[in-house]
């Protein structure tokens, strides 16, 4: 049987309709949309922003040879799987796998550089890495494995660089992936990533992981090293977890 519309319920439908339209202009107003930060204006900001930039590409000991006057010395290296590093480690093991030496193409296409409203000394940035495996990659003890030209198409990484007062590198964080379904390293960034693709799979954390990196580190002493001794991580480094403790 049809609804009889009456005469009040055409009126209460009405008062809805205007509450509703009400309510919804009110909630809009009161959603400030905030500006998008700017990186630019701040002589140190535009510093920091191109120091990133250039340590990145030439400095890192990962995509070109280490320049170690750029680091601090109470410098510490974390990823996801590896860390901390103090500089000595860091630069060993940098020196040991010579990442740039295996793959002589390699580039961060690095982009997307901020500074952290929270930390006005710190850089955030993505890149994507791509290279072609044509070289050797050293895997400690005069060991190297050869490259037979594959292709590295890495995912979206997540990197950091926090600078001391003396605008040198205190802080290196890398390898955080943004989009594990782009590129062909397997959703591993960084090194991980590499390995992946040159047919050097590094297990999962785990009890397996935990225990290869603890006998390559203290048994073996290898140079290239996942975590330093804790005694030898600069104290300003609070952080518990080493190695890939934590990550899955």
């Amino acid at each position: 049987m049809p609804m009889k519309h009456t005469a009040a319920s055409s009126t209460t439908t009405a008062s809805l309709l205007k509450s509703t339209a009400a309510d919804t202009e009110t909630a809009t107003k009161q959603k400030i949309v905030p500006p998008i930060p700017s990186n630019t204006g701040s002589n140190n900001n535009d510093l920091l922003l191109n120091l990133a930039n250039e340590f990145i590409y030439t400095s890192s000991g990962f995509y070109s040879p280490a320049d170690p006057s750029v680091f601090s010395e109470d410098f510490v290296f974390r990823g996801p799987y590896i860390g901390p590093l103090n500089k000595k480690d860091y630069l060993t093991t940098m020196e040991t796998f010579q990442i740039y030496k295996g793959l002589p193409d390699i580039s961060p296409n690095a982009f997307g550089f901020s500074i952290d409203p929270n930390n006005q000394n710190r850089v955030w940035f993505l890149v994507r890495n791509t290279g072609t495996f044509t070289g050797q990659i050293g895997l400690g003890f005069g060991q190297f494995i050869s490259g037979k030209g594959q292709q590295v198409q890495g995912c979206p990484e997540t990197f950091s660089i926090t600078f001391d007062d003396h605008n040198n590198v205190k802080l290196l964080t890398v390898g955080y992936v943004a989009d594990r379904f782009e590129g062909n390293t397997g959703g591993k960034g960084a090194a991980i990533g590499i390995f992946n693709v040159i047919g050097l799979p590094v297990p999962s954390p785990g009890p397996l992981y935990s225990f290869i990196t603890w006998f390559s580190n203290n048994i073996l002493d290898s140079p290239a090293k996942s975590c330093s001794r804790k005694e030898d991580v600069p104290k300003w480094w609070q952080h518990e977890d080493r190695g890939a403790d934590g990550y899955s």
